[in-house]
Protein backbone atom coordinates (compact mmCIF):
# COMPACT_ATOMS: atom_id res chain seq x y z
CA UNK A 1 0.00 0.00 0.00
CA UNK A 2 2.95 2.46 0.53
CA UNK A 3 4.08 2.33 -2.97
CA UNK A 4 0.11 3.29 -3.73
CA UNK A 5 -0.20 6.16 -1.36
CA UNK A 6 2.98 7.67 -2.97
CA UNK A 7 1.85 6.94 -6.76
CA UNK A 8 -1.29 8.35 -6.07
CA UNK A 9 0.10 11.48 -4.51
CA UNK A 10 2.98 12.07 -7.42
CA UNK A 11 2.18 10.28 -10.26
CA UNK A 12 4.91 7.84 -10.69
CA UNK A 13 7.15 5.68 -8.96
CA UNK A 14 10.10 4.14 -8.78
CA UNK A 15 11.39 0.30 -7.86
CA UNK A 16 14.87 -0.23 -7.82
CA UNK A 17 16.72 -3.88 -8.54
CA UNK A 18 13.00 -5.24 -9.94
CA UNK A 19 14.42 -6.73 -12.35
CA UNK A 20 17.73 -9.22 -11.20
CA UNK A 21 21.01 -7.91 -13.18
CA UNK A 22 21.44 -11.74 -14.96
CA UNK A 23 17.76 -10.99 -16.52
CA UNK A 24 18.58 -7.81 -17.67
CA UNK A 25 21.61 -9.06 -19.57
CA UNK A 26 19.30 -11.40 -21.14
CA UNK A 27 16.62 -9.44 -22.57
CA UNK A 28 19.72 -6.45 -23.58
CA UNK A 29 20.52 -9.69 -25.50
CA UNK A 30 17.16 -10.11 -26.96
CA UNK A 31 17.10 -6.92 -27.80
CA UNK A 32 20.12 -6.73 -29.63
CA UNK A 33 19.16 -10.02 -31.50
CA UNK A 34 15.99 -8.12 -33.19
CA UNK A 35 18.03 -4.40 -33.32
CA UNK A 36 21.50 -4.90 -33.65
CA UNK A 37 23.37 -2.06 -32.15
CA UNK A 38 25.57 -1.15 -35.41
CA UNK A 39 22.14 0.17 -36.44
CA UNK A 40 22.24 3.02 -34.71
CA UNK A 41 26.03 2.88 -33.79
CA UNK A 42 26.26 5.64 -35.67
CA UNK A 43 23.46 8.19 -34.63
CA UNK A 44 20.08 8.20 -35.70
CA UNK A 45 19.97 11.44 -37.31
CA UNK A 46 18.23 12.95 -33.86
CA UNK A 47 15.51 10.88 -33.46
CA UNK A 48 14.57 8.46 -30.66
CA UNK A 49 14.61 4.70 -31.93
CA UNK A 50 10.92 3.34 -30.60
CA UNK A 51 9.85 -0.03 -31.80
CA UNK A 52 6.09 -0.26 -30.87
CA UNK A 53 5.44 -4.26 -30.05
CA UNK A 54 9.12 -5.21 -29.86
CA UNK A 55 8.09 -8.68 -27.91
CA UNK A 56 6.49 -9.86 -31.08
CA UNK A 57 9.98 -10.60 -32.62
CA UNK A 58 11.40 -12.15 -29.41
CA UNK A 59 9.82 -14.74 -26.72
CA UNK A 60 12.02 -13.08 -23.72
CA UNK A 61 10.36 -9.81 -24.53
CA UNK A 62 7.09 -10.96 -24.94
CA UNK A 63 7.54 -13.12 -21.13
CA UNK A 64 9.18 -9.56 -20.00
CA UNK A 65 6.11 -7.70 -21.26
CA UNK A 66 3.74 -9.60 -19.62
CA UNK A 67 6.21 -10.24 -15.91
CA UNK A 68 3.59 -11.06 -13.37
CA UNK A 69 6.11 -9.19 -10.77
CA UNK A 70 5.88 -6.06 -13.47
CA UNK A 71 2.19 -6.17 -13.55
CA UNK A 72 1.90 -6.82 -9.98
CA UNK A 73 3.49 -3.65 -9.49
CA UNK A 74 1.78 -1.58 -11.43
CA UNK A 75 -1.73 -2.68 -10.84
CA UNK A 76 -0.65 -1.67 -7.05
CA UNK A 77 0.17 1.31 -8.09
CA UNK A 78 -3.34 2.07 -9.94
CA UNK A 79 -5.28 0.09 -7.73
CA UNK A 80 -6.03 -1.85 -10.23
CA UNK A 81 -8.13 -5.12 -9.37
CA UNK A 82 -7.55 -6.58 -12.96
CA UNK A 83 -4.77 -4.93 -15.13
CA UNK A 84 -4.43 -5.65 -18.90
CA UNK A 85 -1.31 -5.22 -21.43
CA UNK A 86 -2.11 -1.95 -23.67
CA UNK A 87 1.47 -2.17 -25.36
CA UNK A 88 5.11 -3.36 -25.13
CA UNK A 89 8.13 -1.03 -26.85
CA UNK A 90 11.55 -0.83 -26.81
CA UNK A 91 13.29 3.24 -26.98
CA UNK A 92 16.77 3.38 -27.54
CA UNK A 93 18.70 6.60 -27.94
CA UNK A 94 21.93 6.73 -30.04
CA UNK A 95 25.08 7.56 -28.22
CA UNK A 96 26.02 11.09 -28.37
CA UNK A 97 22.65 11.77 -30.06
CA UNK A 98 20.69 15.30 -29.70
CA UNK A 99 17.14 13.11 -29.64
CA UNK A 100 14.90 14.15 -26.86
CA UNK A 101 11.64 13.98 -26.02
CA UNK A 102 9.39 17.01 -25.18
CA UNK A 103 6.87 17.37 -22.23
CA UNK A 104 3.82 15.60 -22.40
CA UNK A 105 0.94 13.32 -21.55
CA UNK A 106 0.61 10.01 -22.50
CA UNK A 107 -2.96 10.42 -22.11
CA UNK A 108 -2.83 12.65 -24.82
CA UNK A 109 -2.01 9.81 -27.52
CA UNK A 110 -4.10 7.12 -25.15
CA UNK A 111 -7.50 9.09 -24.51
CA UNK A 112 -9.33 7.12 -26.66
CA UNK A 113 -9.55 4.46 -22.83
CA UNK A 114 -11.50 5.59 -20.30
CA UNK A 115 -11.20 6.38 -17.28
CA UNK A 116 -7.51 7.60 -17.15
CA UNK A 117 -5.75 4.14 -15.67
CA UNK A 118 -3.04 4.17 -17.21
CA UNK A 119 0.50 3.22 -16.52
CA UNK A 120 3.80 3.07 -18.32
CA UNK A 121 6.32 0.66 -16.25
CA UNK A 122 10.19 1.51 -18.16
CA UNK A 123 12.89 -1.05 -17.37
CA UNK A 124 16.48 0.47 -17.54
CA UNK A 125 18.65 -1.98 -19.71
CA UNK A 126 21.41 0.30 -19.54
CA UNK A 127 22.13 3.29 -16.95
CA UNK A 128 19.77 6.02 -17.25
CA UNK A 129 21.46 9.00 -15.98
CA UNK A 130 21.35 12.81 -16.79
CA UNK A 131 24.14 12.70 -19.24
CA UNK A 132 22.40 9.45 -21.12
CA UNK A 133 18.92 11.39 -21.18
CA UNK A 134 16.88 10.01 -18.88
CA UNK A 135 13.22 10.79 -17.88
CA UNK A 136 12.08 13.78 -15.91
CA UNK A 137 8.61 14.25 -14.50
CA UNK A 138 6.59 16.93 -13.46
CA UNK A 139 5.72 15.92 -9.54
CA UNK A 140 2.29 15.75 -9.03
CA UNK A 141 1.25 16.87 -12.20
CA UNK A 142 -1.17 13.76 -13.14
CA UNK A 143 -3.51 15.80 -10.85
CA UNK A 144 -3.88 18.45 -13.64
CA UNK A 145 -6.18 16.77 -15.47
CA UNK A 146 -5.82 16.35 -19.59
CA UNK A 147 -4.26 19.52 -20.62
CA UNK A 148 -5.33 20.02 -24.49
CA UNK A 149 -7.03 17.75 -26.48
CA UNK A 150 -6.96 13.77 -26.92
CA UNK A 151 -5.00 13.32 -30.07
CA UNK A 152 -5.01 9.07 -30.05
CA UNK A 153 -3.43 8.03 -33.57
CA UNK A 154 -3.44 11.43 -34.90
CA UNK A 155 0.18 12.73 -34.57
CA UNK A 156 3.64 11.30 -35.50
CA UNK A 157 5.69 12.97 -33.20
CA UNK A 158 5.00 14.42 -29.65
CA UNK A 159 4.70 17.96 -29.05
CA UNK A 160 5.81 20.11 -26.24
CA UNK A 161 2.20 20.32 -24.01
CA UNK A 162 3.87 22.92 -21.58
CA UNK A 163 3.00 25.33 -23.91
CA UNK A 164 -0.84 24.84 -23.35
CA UNK A 165 -0.41 24.99 -19.39
CA UNK A 166 -2.55 27.92 -17.88
CA UNK A 167 -0.35 30.36 -16.35
CA UNK A 168 -1.07 28.96 -12.35
CA UNK A 169 -0.11 25.47 -13.65
CA UNK A 170 2.90 26.77 -15.85
CA UNK A 171 4.40 28.26 -12.32
CA UNK A 172 3.89 25.59 -10.38
CA UNK A 173 5.87 23.35 -12.91
CA UNK A 174 8.78 25.55 -12.91
CA UNK A 175 8.99 24.12 -9.06
CA UNK A 176 8.08 20.15 -10.11
CA UNK A 177 10.37 18.81 -12.00
CA UNK A 178 12.03 15.51 -10.45
CA UNK A 179 15.22 13.56 -12.56
CA UNK A 180 14.32 9.99 -12.19
CA UNK A 181 18.23 8.24 -12.85
CA UNK A 182 17.64 4.69 -13.34
CA UNK A 183 20.38 2.09 -13.06
CA UNK A 184 20.06 -1.69 -15.15
CA UNK A 185 17.19 -3.64 -13.20
CA UNK A 186 15.17 -0.50 -12.20
CA UNK A 187 11.85 -0.16 -13.00
CA UNK A 188 10.19 3.12 -13.14
CA UNK A 189 6.18 3.87 -13.32
CA UNK A 190 4.22 6.85 -13.88
CA UNK A 191 0.86 7.87 -14.13
CA UNK A 192 -0.93 8.69 -18.25
CA UNK A 193 -1.56 12.43 -16.86
CA UNK A 194 2.00 12.79 -15.55
CA UNK A 195 3.57 14.99 -17.38
CA UNK A 196 7.24 13.54 -18.54
CA UNK A 197 9.88 14.10 -21.22
CA UNK A 198 13.82 13.26 -21.13
CA UNK A 199 16.87 14.86 -22.72
CA UNK A 200 19.16 13.81 -25.44
CA UNK A 201 21.74 11.09 -24.58
CA UNK A 202 25.38 13.29 -24.43
CA UNK A 203 27.42 10.01 -23.36
CA UNK A 204 29.26 7.15 -25.14
CA UNK A 205 26.58 4.29 -24.80
CA UNK A 206 23.07 4.17 -25.93
CA UNK A 207 20.18 4.25 -23.64
CA UNK A 208 18.34 1.24 -23.75
CA UNK A 209 14.68 0.78 -21.79
CA UNK A 210 12.18 -1.72 -22.45
CA UNK A 211 8.15 -0.36 -22.10
CA UNK A 212 5.38 -1.76 -21.03
CA UNK A 213 2.00 0.07 -20.82
CA UNK A 214 -0.51 -1.42 -18.95
CA UNK A 215 -4.68 -0.59 -18.57
CA UNK A 216 -7.20 -1.14 -15.94
CA UNK A 217 -9.58 -3.44 -17.07
CA UNK A 218 -12.09 -1.43 -15.88
CA UNK A 219 -11.43 0.93 -18.79
CA UNK A 220 -13.56 1.30 -22.06
CA UNK A 221 -12.76 2.46 -25.65
CA UNK A 222 -14.04 5.74 -26.53
CA UNK A 223 -14.19 5.32 -30.36
CA UNK A 224 -14.87 8.77 -31.67
CA UNK A 225 -11.65 9.79 -29.61
CA UNK A 226 -9.83 7.40 -32.14
CA UNK A 227 -8.46 8.65 -35.89
CA UNK A 228 -10.77 7.42 -38.89
CA UNK A 229 -10.13 3.91 -39.76
CA UNK A 230 -8.03 3.12 -36.04
CA UNK A 231 -10.89 1.51 -34.47
CA UNK A 232 -9.95 -1.97 -36.29
CA UNK A 233 -6.88 -1.67 -34.53
CA UNK A 234 -8.90 -1.77 -30.50
CA UNK A 235 -11.62 -4.51 -31.24
CA UNK A 236 -14.34 -4.31 -28.27
CA UNK A 237 -16.97 -6.52 -26.48
CA UNK A 238 -20.43 -5.31 -26.26
CA UNK A 239 -19.45 -3.23 -23.55
CA UNK A 240 -16.68 -1.55 -25.06
CA UNK A 241 -13.86 -3.45 -23.46
CA UNK A 242 -10.94 -4.33 -25.51
CA UNK A 243 -10.13 -8.21 -26.13
CA UNK A 244 -8.34 -10.13 -24.12
CA UNK A 245 -6.90 -11.96 -27.01
CA UNK A 246 -4.92 -8.46 -28.25
CA UNK A 247 -4.86 -6.73 -24.90
CA UNK A 248 -4.51 -9.87 -22.51
CA UNK A 249 -4.89 -9.60 -18.71
CA UNK A 250 -1.61 -10.21 -16.91
CA UNK A 251 -2.60 -9.42 -13.23
CA UNK A 252 -5.80 -10.46 -11.21
CA UNK A 253 -6.81 -10.52 -7.91
CA UNK A 254 -8.11 -13.25 -6.26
Amino acid sequence: MERRAFFREHGWLVVRGAVARARVEELERALDAVVPPSYYARGLGGRVLELPGISRGSAELAAHARDPHLARVAAEALGARRLRLLQDSALVKAPADPARVEWHQDFTYLGFLEPASIATARLALTPCTRESGCLRVLDGSHAWGLVGEVRALKSAAVDDALALLPEELRRRAAGAEVVIELEPGDVSLHHCLTFHSSGSNGGAQARKTLVARFFDAACRVVPERLAPGAAAHFPTDAGGYLLAGEFPVVHEDV
